[in-house]
């Protein structure tokens, strides 16, 4: 009977081990990126619970100056002094606005420009998770049918082995 040389199948746990630990290395790269993912999702809420309090701020401010305006034509012009005095507060309600659209256009372009930004970087690391998913599931069937295959191997060599009574 002829024993076959172990090394063959030595040299196949050694590469099982390397396949093993590209493994390891995967999941690792795959958790980072799904705890990566994670982070920029609680980021687009924050900026979309941001753009909530905006939009609220400004209706309360538009609910401020409707009253304002209100109280203002409701007063009548019973002495210059009052008179002038509303035009003055009429005048800073007008420019009120004015100032405010100035000062909040550039937060919101930002806020926009930033979630824009968020959602493409969302994007490329749930299709780079995807593609590291598909990797891994085929490392996985590759090494299960090795496995196999080695362990095949192994009680064939254990096998022969016992029949020459050596184990």
């Amino acid at each position: 009977m002829c024993v076959s040389d172990p090394v063959s199948t030595l040299e196949a746990a050694q590469q099982l081990q390397v396949t093993v630990r590209k493994m390891h290395d995967l999941e690792t790269e795959n958790q980072r990126l799904k705890d990566t993912l994670q982070e920029y999702e609680r980021e687009i809420a924050e900026v979309k619970n941001q753009e909530v309090t905006i939009k609220a701020l400004k209706e309360k401010l538009e609910q401020y100056e409707r009253s304002l305006l209100a109280k203002n034509t409701e007063e009548a012009p019973d002495q210059n002094q009052d008179r002038s005095g509303r035009e003055e507060r009429e005048s800073k309600g007008e420019n009120l606005p004015n100032n405010y659209a100035d000062k909040e256009s550039q937060p919101q372009q930002s806020q926009d420009s930033r979630t824009e930004d968020l959602d493409v970087k969302t994007q490329s690391l749930q299709t780079a998770l995807e593609a590291t998913q598909a990797e891994l599931h085929e490392l996985k069937t590759k090494y299960d049918e090795e496995s196999t295959a080695k362990a095949r191997s192994l009680r064939a060599v254990s096998a022969q082995f016992s029949a020459l009574g050596v184990a």
